[in-house]
């Protein structure tokens, strides 16, 4: 599934990209929400910080495909990090980033 999701993002045009992109960030604030489950006051700081990287990475990321300034092999390692942190060992999210990395590719050409 991972080959798969890399082939088709990579074949993305720089919008497809970052539409993809903006997607697994927007998804991935929602996940963070769970650090506010116990208590909205005093959220799990751990928690908040790891999706806070990871949103960093994703958008900083973006910012690369947007102005085209990606380096050989960027694609491929970015999208193993997404897959590995927002979808491993977890089918459902599995399915959902390559049916996302499809629709994309489907709605953009």
């Amino acid at each position: 599934m991972i080959t798969e999701l890399c082939a088709i993002f990579s074949q993305l045009s720089p919008n497809g990209k970052a539409m993809f992109l903006a997607r697994v960030a927007h998804n991935t604030t929602v996940d963070a929400r769970i650090a506010y489950i116990d208590d909205y006051e005093h959220p799990n700081g751990v928690a908040l910080r790891k999706f806070n990287e990871f949103v960093h990475r994703v958008t900083g990321y973006t910012m690369h495909v947007l102005d085209q300034s990606e380096m050989p092999g960027q694609d491929e390692s970015v999208v193993r990090m997404i897959f590995e942190f927002y979808g491993a060992g977890r089918e459902a999210r599995e399915k959902e980033l390559l049916s996302w990395a499809r629709t994309t590719a489907q709605q953009l050409r």
